[in-house]
């Protein structure tokens, strides 16, 4: 119960903050349609998909806002998709905690690719461990068992993360971010 009130007022703020950010509301429409539709292509192969690492990018680039807000619509609107559960708010807290650590690295992964490919590894497993949450607090599983089971799952998203930064971030960057503004 803690978590869902956590994740609303969380949302609230984002939505407040949303009309004060500076990226262009038709980048971010682009940015959100990408991430699902990513979600979706790759819905067979678990735990793969380009979401990840385009919030990954979205914050690098544009900031914790605009990144949060995907991080909020992302899940609700690729779970009318592939299916709603509890979980969709742990999915926003996941990518929220990807994003504010990219965003506190912000300068230091700008001019490393190495360090920006290392997050992307780890972020797998941020939020993995994230969303073994919900299981643990909807269905009362143990949650030390469900992060040794969830281990190869975490990695394949960590792998996924770094190959899809490595693929789209100079397409990323070339289509989304420009140099005036």
């Amino acid at each position: 119960m803690v978590t869902y009130v956590l994740a609303l007022i969380t949302a609230f703020a984002l939505l407040s903050k949303f009309e004060r950010t500076k990226s262009p509301i038709s980048v971010l429409t682009q940015l959100l349609a990408l991430a699902v539709i990513g979600r979706w292509l790759f819905m067979a192969i678990p735990n793969v998909q380009p979401t990840t690492a385009l919030l990954i990018l979205t914050a690098l680039y544009f900031g914790w806002t605009s990144a949060g807000m995907l991080a909020l619509f992302v899940p609700i609107l690729s779970g009318l998709l592939l299916g709603l559960g509890p979980f969709v708010l742990y999915q926003f807290l996941g990518w929220l905690l990807v994003i504010t650590l990219v965003y506190l690295l912000r300068p230091v992964l700008l001019r490393s690719r190495m360090l920006l490919w290392s997050i992307g590894l780890g972020s797998g497993f941020l939020f993995g461990w994230t969303t073994n949450l919900s299981f643990a607090e909807v269905i009362g599983a143990d949650f030390i068992k469900l992060l040794i089971l969830s281990l190869p799952f975490d990695l394949a998203h960590g792998i996924a993360n770094v190959f899809f930064l490595i693929v789209l971030h100079d397409l990323f960057v070339r289509i989304f971010v420009r140099e005036d503004g």
